[in-house]
């Protein structure tokens, strides 16, 4: 059984927020965080560390493990709720 890897794409709303992504374009999910990690440190964005998650889900769509399973907490805050 193979499980599909989690996807996320950029909203073209919200392209100029994240110059270093291509809005409406599937990626790996892992890839995408790495990119923005990057171009935050890179840029020395102030509020890095203040965030719940990287991707914010109002500025990305998310697809992937289609098996069923639960998908693991993708949030430190989600592990304990």
């Amino acid at each position: 059984m193979t499980r599909e890897r989690r996807e996320a794409r950029l909203r073209p709303e919200f392209a100029q927020t994240y110059p270093s992504l291509i809005p409406d374009v599937w990626e790996s999910a892992t890839v995408i965080t790495e990119k923005v990690i990057a171009w935050r440190l890179l840029h020395r964005v102030a509020d890095m560390f203040h965030w719940d998650r990287v991707l914010n889900p109002e500025h990305f769509e998310f697809r992937g493990r289609p098996d069923g399973r639960p998908e693991p907490p993708s949030r430190r805050t989600d592990a304990t709720e």
